[in-house]
C-alpha cells in the first residue's frame, strides 16, 4: 500500500485538483481511478449517492481518503453546481481540471421525441456541461496558472445516428461549447479540449435495456449482438472500453497536452464520417 501511494504522489497529474461528473459507474469512474492512480486530488460529482459512495470505496484502496470527495449534484440545477464547485475548491484550495462526463441519451424517431425526452438529454448533457465550465472558469481566472476543461463528447458530434436527435444535438453542442471556451479564454491560460467516443458499454448507466433494444430495433438485430453489430461500424472492428477513455483524459489534464486547446480527440476504431476535419 505504500510503495503504490508513494508512485501515485510522483504521477503525472500529483498536487492537482480535478473535478469529475458522472463519476459513480463507467466513464467517469475510469476517469476517477486513473486521476487517483496519477496522483490527483478528486471531487467526484454524481446525482446517484450510492454508486458515488461505492466508488469512494473502490478508490480508497490505493488513495488516501482525503484526496477524494464526494458531492451529491444535480448538475441541471444551477444552485447545485454553483455550490458542487464552489464547495470543491473550498476544500482543496484551487480546482486544476474539470471533466464533463455525464451524459443519458434516448433513442426514438425524431418526430416522435418528446419535449420532455428533449429537455432530458439536452438539460444532462448540454446545461449541465454548460453550468458546470461556467463555475470551474470562475475560478480558473483567478489562478496564474488557469485550468483545464476536458468534455466527454461523441463520435455522433460528427457523425449523427438515427434516432438520437437530442443525443446529436448535445454533444455537437457540447463540441462547439468546448471550442468556443478555448477560444476565448485561452489568454487566463484556460484549455478546453473534447474527447469524442463511440459507443461504449462498459459499466455504462447509459445504455439502458431500454435503449439497447431501441437502438438494435433500427437495424434489426438482437439486443443480445448489440455490442458485437457495433463493432461492423468502425474500420478496426473494435469496441471502445472506459479505460482507453480514460487514458485520453489523463493526457488532457495534463503538462503533456499544454499547447492544445480546442481539439477534439476521436476514439472510435476508424467510424466511417468521424474524421476530425
Amino acid at each position: 500500500m505504500k510503495q503504490l501511494h508513494e508512485k501515485e504522489v510522483r504521477g503525472e497529474l500529483a498536487g492537482k485538483i480535478t473535478l469529475i461528473t458522472g463519476a459513480g459507474s463507467g466513464i467517469g469512474q475510469a476517469i476517477a481511478k486513473r486521476y487517483a492512480l496519477e496522483g490527483a486530488s478528486i471531487g467526484l460529482i454524481d446525482r446517484d449517492q450510492g454508486k458515488l459512495d461505492q466508488t469512494i470505496e473502490e478508490l480508497a484502496e490505493f488513495t488516501p481518503k482525503e484526496r477524494l470527495m464526494s458531492v451529491y449534484c444535480d448538475i441541471t440545477k444551477e444552485e447545485d453546481v454553483v455550490a458542487a464547485v464552489g464547495a470543491i475548491a473550498e476544500r482543496f484550495g484551487r480546482l486544476d481540471v474539470a471533466v464533463n462526463n455525464a451524459g443519458v441519451s434516448v433513442s426514438v424517431p425524431s418526430d416522435e421525441c418528446t419535449l420532455a425526452q428533449w429537455d432530458w438529454v439536452m438539460g444532462v448533457n448540454c446545461t449541465g456541461s454548460f453550468l458546470i465550465s461556467r463555475e470551474a472558469i470562475k475560478v480558473f481566472k483567478k489562478q496564474p496558472e488557469g485550468g483545464a476543461l476536458v468534455f466527454i463528447n461523441s463520435d455522433n458530434s460528427l457523425k449523427p445516428s438515427k434516432h438520437f436527435l437530442a443525443y446529436n444535438a448535445s454533444k455537437a453542442a457540447g463540441l462547439q461549447m468546448a471550442r468556443t471556451i478555448a477560444s476565448e479564454f485561452g489568454k487566463y491560460k484556460i484549455r478546453a479540449n473534447s474527447i469524442l467516443p463511440g459507443a461504449v458499454f462498459g459499466g455504462s448507466k447509459m445504455w439502458t435495456a431500454e435503449l439497447r433494444e431501441a437502438r438494435a430495433a433500427i437495424h434489426g438485430f438482437d439486443p443480445a449482438l448489440l455490442e458485437e453489430e457495433y463493432k461492423k461500424n468502425n474500420a478496426l472492428g473494435v469496441i471502445i472500453d472506459p479505460s482507453e477513455i480514460a487514458e485520453l483524459a489523463v493526457f488532457l489534464a495534463s503538462e503533456r497536452s499544454a499547447k492544445m486547446t480546442g481539439n477534439a480527440l476521436v476514439i472510435d476504431g476508424g467510424g466511417v464520417g468521424t474524421y476530425v476535419r
